[in-house]
């Protein structure tokens, strides 16, 4: 493009001042905010997946570092990684981190049961604001392995039209 067509354009001014400029609390708002400390949360973030993804990891630390670098960016307690499996209709845990972890990943879900099955089936994320009140949480393994968790994020991770697990925040 030659300087000629760029001198039709009016650009406008590059630089304005800024009026009244209003900072958003903390909370579940500023997820998709465009504030600072949002803004380099989610470049630590994306920095930190573009290692792993380059990292010569196995499988399964691969799915656990994906797992402790959403726990960060959603500073949460706890986390876990769970896997659809179709042939036996139950869901399993691929990764678990934080309180409990290692007791949590022993047990396997019936499809269609608790918070995760609700997603598998539903295909939707679910964020539950009050673990202990919500009808379909499985009180089984809260009470197995003594983590009470207080809220919660669960999001489908879906390929190509079929949901192959269940990413868990607490």
């Amino acid at each position: 493009m030659s300087d000629e067509n760029n001198s039709e354009l009016d650009l406008g001014p590059v630089l304005e001042e800024p009026e009244n400029i209003e900072i958003p609390e903390a909370g579940v708002g500023t997820l998709f905010s465009d504030d600072l400390p949002v803004i380099a949360s989610k470049l630590t973030a994306m920095e930190t997946f573009f290692k792993i993804l380059v990292a010569d990891l196995s499988f399964q630390d691969f799915i656990r570092e994906v797992l402790i670098t959403l726990m960060r960016a959603v500073k949460s307690e706890a986390g876990s990684i769970l896997e659809v499996n179709h042939a036996e209709k139950n869901i399993f845990f691929r990764a678990a981190a934080g309180h409990a972890s290692d007791q949590v990943v022993r047990f396997v879900i019936p499809m269609g049961q608790g918070i995760v099955g609700h997603v598998v089936e539903s295909r939707q994320p679910l964020l539950v604001s009050n673990v202990n009140e919500n009808q379909v949480h499985l009180n089984a393994i809260t009470n197995a392995i003594g983590f009470e968790a207080r809220n919660m994020i669960a999001l489908p991770l879906i390929v190509r039209g079929q949901v192959y697990g269940v990413v868990e925040l607490l």
